[in-house]
């Protein structure tokens, strides 16, 4: 997703827990609705920060990667009969595709903060979700610019004792609202884990990780064709697919890289300090989770 520059974090403030989120069914069978979650390292033919950072030589072409490999999903969701495609931008700044080049028939949520972070946008309307350009968790052998969030701050994340990468809390954030992952697109890691964890899910390896700053892609091209296809056949199977959902109440373990952050996140009441470097909180729901991370990263990038 981003990685910070920050390596401590002085204070947080966070609501208590969530109102009641709208969690009724109102989808339409006939034109289904999708929405899209693209962070940028995932990318085909993305490979070092020089294409993710905005101050790094090569982001234009990231940015333009990004954009088309974008453009073909929602090009596979509109060919299998989707109604509204809703796309949020879930990198860096979250001000990386480029609007002017995006399919019209598409929305976009740009910019942080916002409340559900990378996953802005969803809810129940919503049928499907499609991650693209998403990556291993922090620590991943063989992953390239693997990292958890925000990567110069966190450590590890788990989820009711789990270690879990952005696509699995993501996919658990959408469950909430009884929504199924549908594709995955990502380097071989990540089409890995989500063959063994989101149960029947469409795939497409955009790169075959090297190392953690090293990949091998086949042409951009080739690699949005393949992404149209996915999705239109993902859109298509729409109905077999299931949620990914985590038991309740949700415990979540947070390893930061530094003391600092640690000790000042636990001087919240609600929160408990289960190691040096490592809080704990435990909520009704993983929203709760998402929104208390956001608080995280918010106050991060706003430093």
């Amino acid at each position: 997703m981003y990685r910070l520059t920050l390596l401590t974090l002085p204070f947080v403030l966070l609501s208590g827990p969530a109102l009641a989120d709208n969690v009724s069914d109102h989808r339409d069978p006939k034109k289904p609705k999708i929405f899209i979650s693209v962070d940028m390292e995932g990318i085909g033919g993305v490979v070092t920060q020089a294409q993710t950072s905005d101050a790094q030589f090569d982001y234009a072409r990231g940015r333009k990667l990004m954009t088309d490999q974008v453009n073909a999903a929602i090009e596979g969701c509109l060919e299998a009969g989707a109604g509204e495609v809703i796309v949020a931008d879930a990198h860096g700044n979250a001000q990386n595709i480029l609007p002017e080049e995006l399919n019209e028939a598409a929305s976009l949520v740009r910019g942080f903060p916002r409340r559900l972070l990378q996953m802005e946008g969803v809810d129940s309307t919503c049928d499907g979700v499609i991650f693209l350009g998403y990556h291993a968790r922090e620590g991943t052998p063989m992953a390239d610019i693997s990292h958890t969030i925000a990567g110069a701050i966190f450590n590890e994340l788990r989820i009711n004792g789990t270690p879990v990468s952005e696509a699995v809390f993501n996919a658990a954030v959408a469950g909430y609202y009884n929504v199924p992952v549908i594709m995955v697109a990502g380097d071989q890691n990540v089409t890995r884990e989500a063959n063994e964890t989101l149960g029947v899910v469409d795939c497409v390896t955009t790169k075959e990780s090297l190392g953690w700053t090293s990949a091998k892609a086949r042409h951009p091209k080739a690699i949005c064709k393949e992404i149209q296809e996915k999705s239109a056949a993902a859109v298509r199977r729409i109905g077999s697919a299931k949620p990914y959902t985590v038991k309740t109440p949700v415990t979540m373990e947070l390893t930061f890289k530094n003391m600092a952050p640690a000790e000042a996140v636990s001087y919240l009441p609600w929160v408990k300090r289960t190691g040096g470097k490592t809080i704990m909180i435990e909520t009704p729901t993983i929203i709760e989770i998402n929104r208390f991370l956001t608080a995280l990263f918010a106050l991060g990038a706003m430093r």
